[in-house]
């Protein structure tokens, strides 16, 4: 793809924005087909395997050409990892209603910019990104956009810089949290771990340990911690934005009821599915199989089959920790299940 201006590629939403450079002076797009878009787990590098073309330009020169480009009702599913996210997103990506985008990677690396620092310019690149991804296939569609779990940091911003925007919360319990981190294996751990890195590097919760305390705890300690950071994060912002803003949905919900819960969030986001459609997209392909690993035949209780092996395998730690978590979060008033206030 030659002589790409920036108009031609600010226009058109199959460029999606993907990396800023260091000094935040270029944006680099990358092109995706919406057909494509489907075959992918998410919308970053390690997924794309160098098979999509990229241009850069200043993003200076982006704006300016944004003018009269239609933009849609931009909303969200933020959530702390293993709660069925990516099958949600995935069942509200519905051509004529909505657009679902799963995790780009320009808001993993817009969100570290701001726990580096939460200033103009990280703001004014954020406004640029969400108009950019705000952009519709067809008019009247939304577009749905579930970010990856690192970039939670971009929450409070990112109502901020759209009015009118929603999120749906989405989260799991603690047990459940732990038992698909043991079931990844080695891979869990290490992710617990990072997370845990990730959202301590900017929490408003400190939990007053030293490195010495926190280096002698044990992976799923630390996991549980990396949860209990996200839960308090999601408190804060639902008592903050209140229910006009914030939908609270726990995955166990989702999983007990897919079409009244599809239905609800539809409704919220303004999307008019309904329960008939509803119902047909919870009983379609979407929930036949894996949303992140190409298995078929997939199921919920399939999940709940693997989630039993884990607990079978290592229910005497994951019971330890989640009672030492609870302590932890009733010591420092921490809700164990996020809540909108009902005044809001």
């Amino acid at each position: 793809m030659n002589d790409l201006s920036p108009r031609m590629v600010a226009t058109d939403p199959e460029w999606i924005p993907h990396i800023y450079s260091a000094d935040g002076a270029n944006l680099t797009f990358v092109h995706v087909p919406r057909t494509k878009r489907a075959e992918l787990t998410f919308l970053s590098d390690e997924h794309y395997k160098s098979q999509f073309p990229k241009e850069t330009f200043p993003a200076a020169a982006i704006p300016p050409v944004l003018d009269g480009v239609e933009s849609s009702p931009l909303h969200f599913i933020f959530h702390t990892s293993f709660c069925c996210s990516t099958l949600l997103v995935q069942a509200l990506d519905i051509p004529g209603l909505a657009v679902g985008l799963k995790e780009p990677d320009v808001l993993v690396h817009l969100a570290n910019r701001f726990v580096r620092g939460d200033d103009s310019s990280n703001r004014r690149r954020l406004e640029l990104v969400l108009r950019l991804l705000a952009r519709p296939f067809d008019r009247g569609e939304a577009v749905i956009v579930k970010p990856s779990n690192f970039a939670n940091r971009l929450i409070l911003p990112a109502f901020d810089a759209n009015p009118a925007s929603r999120a749906v919360l989405l989260y799991s319990d603690m047990p459940t949290f732990l038992r698909s981190l043991v079931k990844r294996g080695l891979f869990g751990r290490i992710f617990g771990r990072r997370l845990y890195s990730y959202v301590a590097s900017w929490t408003s919760l400190d939990f007053g340990y030293t490195p010495a305390e926190t280096f002698c705890q044990t992976d799923l300690q630390i996991a549980g911690l990396a949860w209990l950071m996200q839960i308090h994060q999601f408190n804060e912002a639902a008592q903050k934005l209140g229910r006009a803003r914030v939908m609270i949905v726990d995955s166990a919900d989702f999983t007990a009821d897919v079409a009244t819960t599809l239905d609800k969030i539809a409704d919220f986001f303004g999307i008019a599915l309904g329960r008939p459609a509803a119902a047909k997209i919870a009983a379609g392909p979407v929930f036949a199989r894996h949303s992140k690993f190409s298995q078929l035949d997939y199921s919920f209780d399939a999940r709940e089959q693997e989630h039993s092996k884990a607990e079978d395998a290592h229910g005497e730690e994951i019971d330890m920790v989640v009672k030492w978590v609870e302590t932890v979060a009733a010591h420092m008033q921490v809700p164990l299940r996020p809540r909108v206030p009902a005044t809001s």
